[in-house]
């Protein structure tokens, strides 16, 4: 089993053919053990927020990320990117829809088969909220919340689609901060087959482990925050304290 990197920050809170056949077939092997190795990960995220141009220049600030419009038709969902390399989307939230103007983050874990996958979460007492859906970018999506409201999106990524190669690799982890954790993990554990390992010596708080990855834990809650189950996302910073400075100045 192997562990995560040990500097992270988090968010509180998308060919060649009939030509050199056996290089064609390496590289779609080679590409199938990448994915296959990152089912679990947390590998995108969606920014959902009620002032789409505060939210940009906040990012654009504070991680000198950069900002393009997705395309024309769809001039409304905005690509953020750290040094060239796509880090996640950003959307409007209707506030009034939603009764508040607070800005929510949504994961997106690597999965094998998002439609199953999201059958066997319904099945599982989930809330889907986008059925499994064409996302143009990289494959197919679903978004769902768990049994105890925790939103999470769930990403197959398409082996024809080279795009999946060009996102950034620092979405670092994903923790679920739940009421119950074990009814949580188990949940994790049947619907994603994910394996539960405990965090160190305590039974309250779990590893989510998938080919042999540590992808994401679950916590309990703390008291003095609003009872309901809720993921945060952590990504990969140079310095967090120069990041944190950029972030409150």
């Amino acid at each position: 089993m192997k562990g995560f990197s040990q500097f992270f920050i988090p968010l509180l809170l998308p060919l060649l053919l009939n030509s050199h056949t056996a290089l064609a077939t390496h590289v779609d092997t080679t590409n199938q053990e990448i994915i296959k190795n990152q089912h679990g990960k947390l590998v995108w995220a969606d920014l959902y927020t009620g002032d789409v141009e505060a939210s940009l220049k906040f990012y654009q600030k504070t991680f000198g990320w950069t900002v393009k419009a997705f395309a024309k038709e769809q001039a409304k969902y905005h690509l953020l990117y750290d040094n060239g390399q796509a880090i996640a989307g950003v959307l409007a939230r209707d506030s009034k829809r939603n009764k508040t103007d607070n800005a929510l983050w949504v994961g997106s874990i690597d999965t094998d088969n998002v439609s199953s996958r999201s059958e066997l979460a319904a099945k599982n007492k989930a809330t889907i909220i986008l059925a499994p859906h064409d996302f143009k970018l990289y494959g197919k999506r679903a978004v769902l919340a768990d049994p105890q409201g925790g939103v999470i999106a769930l990403l197959e990524l398409d082996l024809t689609n080279k795009n999946h190669q060009k996102i950034s690799n620092k979405w670092d982890w994903a923790q679920l901060f739940s009421t119950n954790t074990k009814q949580a993990a188990i949940f994790y554990q049947d619907t994603f087959a994910y394996t539960l390992e405990p965090v160190d010596s305590k039974k309250d708080s779990f590893f989510l482990i998938q080919a042999e990855m540590v992808q994401a834990s679950i916590v309990k809650l703390p008291e003095s925050f609003e009872q309901r189950d809720r993921w945060v996302n952590f990504i990969e910073v140079e310095n967090i304290n120069t990041t944190l400075t950029k972030a409150t100045t």
